[in-house]
């Protein structure tokens, strides 16, 4: 009887541990899927800080050009409201193109290289058209499907043409800062300032952008592809869709 008793309580302790592999198992599965469902939100720093999340009466501009975003200073904790554009390139590309000119015109200076990394990022800017094959904004999937096909065309004297397809936007001023690997540009149109972190492909004929802190845009990356034209529509720059 004994044995019999001993052997029952075995089994049962056999069957509550399969139960609670199973419940283990249920839960990992669990805290996983909850994990890759969670909202990913892009973190924007000013001088090394986290930005904290906008208010929720923080809204669009009445001219649909910027946003409003909290800026924390990293050195007094000050926090300051700050302008981001809404555009992820300009604000004239898209179903609802805006165009309002800025009253401070750019004014274009030639740019002087001092060292040989300067003196080949200017002469990979100045080549041909930069056209934008490929853009990414964090949460915000539209993105992608509006931009590509903008295009730059930097010239020698420090001005710049952009546009979109065979629609010129503007023109306006650029400037490098070797150092950082960072080209500015000063555009005619309100919104469509920029400064992007610049990786150039061995090739020199691809480059990435990344947005940086100084217009709040390090959410976006672009990919540019070099072309001797601007592009009349997607297939042009190996998009088929």
């Amino acid at each position: 009887m004994a044995v019999y008793q001993c052997f029952a309580n075995l089994k049962f302790i056999i069957h509550l541990f399969r139960v609670m592999k199973k419940i283990l198992f249920l839960l990992l599965a669990l805290g996983l899927l909850l994990f890759s469902c969670r909202d990913e939100k892009p973190i924007e720093q000013i001088g090394g800080s986290p930005e904290l999340a906008p208010p929720t009466d923080l809204k669009p501009d009445e001219d649909g050009i910027n946003t409003k975003v909290q800026v924390v200073d990293s050195l007094t904790g000050e926090v300051t409201i700050a302008n981001k554009p809404v555009a992820s390139l300009s604000a004239a590309i898209g179903p609802n193109p805006i165009i309002k000119e800025d009253p401070n015109k750019p004014v274009p200076v030639p740019p002087k290289p001092e060292t040989p990394q300067q003196e080949r990022i200017v002469r990979v800017l100045c080549s041909n058209y930069w056209v934008v094959q490929g853009l990414r904004r964090i949460n915000d999937g539209d993105a992608s499907r509006a931009n590509p096909g903008a295009w730059f065309k930097f010239k020698p004297d420090g001005s710049y043409d952009y546009g979109y397809m065979q629609n010129k936007i503007g023109t306006g001023a650029w400037s490098i800062d070797g150092k950082a690997g960072t080209v500015h540009c000063d555009a005619p149109l309100i919104g469509d300032d920029r400064e992007w972190k610049m990786q150039i492909a061995k090739s020199e004929d691809v480059m990435v952008w990344t947005g940086t802190e100084r217009y709040h845009t390090p959410s976006i990356t672009a990919k540019l592809i070099n072309l001797l034209f601007i592009p009349k529509n997607r297939k042009e720059i190996g998009i088929d869709w």
